[in-house]
């Protein structure tokens, strides 16, 4: 019956190449669209996600009490993670991170820019960046050590490997000694950096931080498997009471944890507590994907309605050779289907054409997961879903006209059907308006926060 229903359709969309190849753009323009979308989505996702670690990995936070009001902040005392690595049994690692800054590097005459951080010496054991050279455990163990990207190695040495155990020069201050050649940071949304400090290094020439009243840097953990995260929390979360100088009547101060697979899509802490961020970015997209599909697939169902005046006396034919209702829904749906995968390929060559575009818009580095079955899985429920969608009202609609009245008199849309096209199209372009109205905010919105310089 399927290869029946299938047959036909081919022959149908064969006749009527002009509305089939109308009805493949509008489909494919809608999925190309969704696809970016997709991938960007799942792009926020994966962020913090795919260390081995990533489960036992935290971040910890301060929680600010002051008069009544409730804040937080992710800077920690620089003493705070050796203190609590010290006393607390569960931790596994810790490690402090300071703000990225520019700095001026300098190596055999030659000069560069990046950007720097401080990092505890468990820092490569815990977060598990792949190095080019140099080992894990005692890369930021020393002090005078610095860590490397593989680029930067590259820029200033001629080499990655090359430049292990070479000398460069910060800010022509003070000469550091190249214990590590990293890969990368796998994602620009997580603690981006060209090379790292040891800590003992920061803390030597930053008084300040010796001091339990100041907070900074940021703190990371590593706990233990099987550790109650809870109960955990509940234990470290005075911790400052009593070193902290500030705390008194009226301000207090808790610790709090953050998984780092939240860290990046719940970043607002401004009500104290991690509950909102660019979460609510990836939601609104995703309704957005939604909503182009069903621009697209209304687009179609316009269409194939306004098609069903020749489609009428056909369906009053075939009903009167035997057709049932049920028989003439398969086709028309089959014959939705059939458009669907067409525009589903030309959707996949859009997206791969404007894929780098897309990349320097959103400053990320995606590709199309073809070899990944979950992404073919995706795939194939998109296109079924578009077809279904498409093709459900013609084929309901169609399916239901009676053979008498369409073989007995000329056919026209009325009624109800007539009304309910009007209020797809009503929907169509209200989406669309809000879609409009949504992106010139947006343009609106990055002109007036961008910078004046």
């Amino acid at each position: 019956m399927l290869i029946s229903h299938l047959k036909t359709a081919r022959r149908i969309l064969s006749r009527n190449k002009v509305f089939s190849v109308i009805n493949v753009i509008g489909l494919a323009l809608g999925m190309a669209s969704s696809l970016l979308i997709y991938l960007w989505v799942q792009d926020e996702y994966s962020i913090g996600k795919h260390y081995k670690n990533a489960s036992h990995l935290y971040r910890i936070y301060e929680r600010h009490f002051r008069n009544g009001e409730v804040s937080a902040s992710t800077g920690t005392p620089a003493l705070l993670p050796a203190e609590l690595q010290e006393q607390f049994p569960e931790i596994a690692y810790a490690a402090g991170l300071t703000w990225e800054e520019p700095h001026l590097i300098q190596a055999e005459q030659k000069t560069m820019r990046g950007m720097g951080r401080s990092a505890g010496a468990d820092w490569f054991r815990m977060y598990e960046i792949p190095l080019v050279a140099g080992n894990p455990a005692t890369a930021l163990q020393h002090p005078g050590s610095i860590a490397i990207s593989r680029q930067m190695a590259e820029r200033l040495f001629g080499g990655g490997t090359q430049a292990l155990g070479k000398t460069v020069r910060l800010d022509n201050q003070k000469d550091y000694q190249v214990s590590a050649i990293f890969e990368g940071v796998p994602n620009p949304g997580e603690d981006p950096y060209d090379f790292l400090v040891s800590w003992s290094d920061f803390l030597s020439q930053n008084s300040w931080a010796k001091e339990w009243g100041t907070s900074s840097p940021q703190t990371r953990l590593q706990l233990k498997p099987g550790t109650d995260v809870a109960a955990f929390e509940a234990k470290i979360k005075s911790f400052l009471k009593g070193k902290h100088p500030g705390m008194g009547p009226g301000f207090t101060i808790e610790l709090f944890l953050q998984p780092e697979t939240e860290a990046y899509l719940y970043d607002d802490l401004s009500s104290g507590y991690a509950t909102d961020g660019r979460i609510a970015y990836v939601r609104l997209f995703s309704v957005v994907a939604l909503f182009l599909l069903l621009i697209a697939c209304i687009n179609f169902m316009n269409l194939a309605t306004a098609r069903s005046v020749k489609r009428a006396k056909e369906v009053g034919v075939r009903k009167v050779l035997g057709a049932g209702q049920k028989q003439l829904i398969g086709q028309f749906l089959s014959e939705a289907l059939l458009l669907a995968l067409p525009a589903l390929i030309v959707a996949l060559e859009l997206a791969s054409l404007v894929l780098p575009a897309f990349n320097a818009l959103t400053g990320k580095q995606m590709e199309l997961p073809l070899t990944s079955p979950s992404f073919w899985l995706m795939l194939v429920g998109l296109w079924a879903f578009v077809g279904v969608i498409s093709g459900s009202y013609p084929a309901l609609y169609l399916s239901s006209l009676q053979a008498g009245r369409v073989l007995k008199s000329a056919f026209r849309l009325a009624g109800g059907a007539l009304t309910f096209r009007q209020g797809l199209v009503a929907f169509q372009f209200t989406l669309s308006i809000l879609l409009i109205i949504g992106t010139l905010v947006s343009i609106d919105s990055s002109i007036i926060c961008r910078p004046r310089i």
